[in-house]
């Protein structure tokens, strides 16, 4: 196990908005829900590498994004499902004397998310769905920098959701596999998730694998590979928290952390999220 157990990563300041599409559960016909959550990454100067062991990339990174997310219930059983990620990444001081990486920042959309949820089953609290996501490529590439936001490649990853909720405490458990385009690798995608409430606040733990099949052949910028953002065979095992306070039946705020078990060509930082959000079921 690795001594940075306890260290964020850049997805995973994500994962407060995926799990919630990953559940069982679909919202009622013309039931909303909307969240809008602010994520940002401190200055960091390694990433996770294949073996294990940590790497020193050529300029100190970091980045900041504002997400939206939202359900949208089509009918009784189907949930519509959205996110648009606004980000800026940024390289700042050289720390390798001879990289020719530039020093710089990049704003733009990440990859736009939509998907279906489909409720198969429901009985005695026992609720399983099937899940499509479609992720939608993005070319926001700096060279000069080697800043990238975004794979370059549709995504399709269709998994199955499950899970049960008695009183006050929930469960739920997800499986899928991703297809990703233009010769980067597919993955597996499956993790779970447990909640407790108590009066208002929602106490909540997550775990989840990301796992690179690695029959990828794209051929990234040389810059891009010493920045590490979004280049091929990205895997993660993580674990982390997240705190849902209820203010009232509409509004709530959300706040989240995540740390890795391991990981594979991702930023080694802590990290954390905060959000508001609104419903309407």
């Amino acid at each position: 196990m690795q001594k940075s157990i306890f260290i964020a990563l850049v997805f995973l300041l994500f994962l407060p908005s995926f799990l919630k599409s990953q559940s069982p559960w679909t919202r009622s016909k013309g039931g909303f829900f909307g969240q809008g959550g602010y994520h940002f990454i401190p200055t960091y100067d390694q990433v996770f590498g294949e073996n294990g062991e940590n790497f020193q990339v050529d300029r100190q990174l970091s980045e900041f994004t504002f997400q939206i997310y939202g359900e949208y219930g089509l009918g009784k059983k189907t949930t519509l499902i959205a996110s648009l990620p606004l980000r800026t990444v940024r390289s700042g001081k050289q720390l390798d004397p001879f990289s020719k990486v530039g020093e710089g920042k990049l704003t733009a959309i990440s990859n736009t998310q939509i998907g279906l949820k489909q409720k198969f089953y429901e009985k005695n609290g026992l609720s399983f769905s099937g899940i499509l996501r479609f992720e939608l490529p993005t070319k926001k590439y700096d060279d000069a920098t080697g800043l990238r936001i975004g794979y370059d490649a549709t995504t399709i990853l269709p998994m199955a959701s499950a899970g049960m909720g008695y009183r006050k405490v929930y469960w739920f458990g997800y499986a899928g596999y991703g297809f990703r385009g233009n010769g980067y690798s597919n993955f597996v995608n499956l993790g779970g998730e447990v909640g407790f409430h108590v009066k208002k606040t929602w106490l909540i733990g997550f775990s989840e694998i990301l796992k690179s099949s690695k029959n990828g052949n794209i051929q990234l910028p040389a810059r891009n590979l010493c920045t590490y953002f979004y280049v091929n065979d990205q895997s993660f095992w993580s674990f982390g928290g997240k705190v849902i306070f209820e203010y009232s039946q509409f509004w709530g705020a959300v706040a989240s952390f995540a740390g890795v078990f391991s990981a594979e060509n991702l930023p080694v930082s802590p990290g954390l999220g905060f959000g508001v959000y609104f419903k309407w079921d």
